[in-house]
């Protein structure tokens, strides 16, 4: 059995609505605490406590902290992030959260990533938000994540640019691409930050997954509304299809079949496709309508890319349409280290699958250290193997 973490945006999210929720899943405080406090904030201290909304008992995180709010650009927030010396699972998934959410902001204001001001992302209470939810998921250890259609309201915020709509353009451009519901709630339900979290980790399933429902918890914001309940309901799910742990994910999968370009074209546009967030690009040739031969494009993305992709598609190759499917794939566990190869520093990819490993060079190594030495990359492939031996 697989072990699914499902959030049901009843109401949006924010990022303390998210760690709440996991808090009242199982996520001990005192955990949190213990791993937060390595990020060296001055008084620092983490609590949640019960909160009411609409009849259902919630969590609220109680956030307190000595250190004056400043406004921080992504690289200082990710050294912030790096003195937590968290594993590097979490690491890396509070930097995706974070570049992600940079990103965004960047498109909507038109800057560098770099060069933004995150208002929200500087916040203390925010960086709490991200890192703290990387590592309750990490407490959990989930198989994956889902998320219901993404729910906002409506109407206009005050914000440090001055008054936006809402959803905020930030928010606009993490929603590209997926379900979402409008409520008649004249405020800002889905954030930024929240938004991100959930795009990032996880992928959407408008349906609950079929399973056994084990625990759910209940993480709610300071906001109150008389006629809806404003909490994020969170569920652990053990579902019926079995799979390694860590080793299963769910991505888009994007195909059109084209007989009216050249391959210099197709070369192209397959090197924009992965600069732009594609994991793969590959063509097939096929037979097309009244026997023309042709290639089919096929695009893996990751859900939340998917949108900007089809948009390339279309623009640089011209096409009619895009079909587009959401499929689940196993993948190997998978990291890359630094080695010493005849002399020179190469880059060892190490893969592993229930209990199997196997490992290889980069190509891109193999073939510098190909023309220093002289020698065919086949044999330097040969050699590798026989020192693995």
């Amino acid at each position: 059995m697989a072990k699914t973490l499902y959030f049901d945006c009843i109401s949006g999210a924010s990022g303390d609505m998210i760690l709440a929720s996991l808090v009242d899943l199982g996520v001990p405080v005192k955990f949190l605490n213990a791993r937060m406090k390595r990020l060296g904030i001055p008084g620092l201290s983490i609590a949640a406590s019960n909160t009411r909304r609409n009849g259902i008992i919630c969590k609220r995180m109680v956030i307190h902290w000595a250190a004056p709010e400043t406004y921080r650009h992504l690289p200082d927030i990710l050294r912030i992030i790096k003195r937590g010396r968290f594993n590097k699972k979490v690491f890396l998934q509070c930097g995706a959260v974070l570049d992600r959410l940079a990103m965004a902001e960047a498109k909507a204001h038109g800057i560098p990533k770099n060069s933004v001001h995150f208002h929200e992302i500087g916040a203390v209470d925010t960086i709490i938000d991200i890192a703290g939810t990387c590592l309750a998921i990490d407490y959990l250890k989930t198989d994956e994540i889902r998320f219901s259609s993404l729910t906002e309201g409506h109407g206009t915020i005050r914000t440090g640019h001055g008054i936006m709509p809402v959803p905020a353009p930030a928010t606009v451009h993490l929603m590209k691409g997926l379900h979402v519901t409008r409520l008649d709630i004249p405020t800002e339900l889905l954030t930024p930050t929240g938004a991100a979290l959930l795009t990032t980790l996880g992928t959407q399933a408008l349906a609950c997954p079929a399973g056994v429902v084990r625990k759910t918890g209940h993480g709610c914001g300071a906001k109150v509304f008389e006629n809806h309940p404003n909490y994020l309901r969170a569920m652990l799910i053990e579902t019926e299809e079995a799979g390694p742990a860590h080793g299963r994910d769910t991505v888009t999968v994007l195909e059109t079949d084209m007989d009216h370009i050249s391959g210099e074209i197709m070369g192209n546009a397959g090197a924009l496709l992965l600069e732009n967030g594609a994991l793969d690009v590959s063509w097939t040739p096929v037979f097309m309508k009244k026997g023309r031969p042709g290639y089919r494009l096929s695009v893996i993305a990751k859900p939340g890319t998917a949108s900007t992709l089809v948009d390339l598609i279309m623009i640089h190759m011209r096409t009619l349409g895009v079909r587009i499917q959401t499929v689940k794939r196993v993948i190997a566990e998978r990291e890359i280290k630094s080695r010493k190869f005849l002399g020179y520093r190469v880059s060892e990819k190490r893969c592993s699958y229930k209990g199997h490993t196997f490992s290889k060079i980069e190509n891109d190594d193999l073939v510098k250290i190909s023309k220093k030495k002289k020698l065919p990359v086949i044999e330097l492939v040969e050699r590798y193997k026989n020192n693995k031996k």
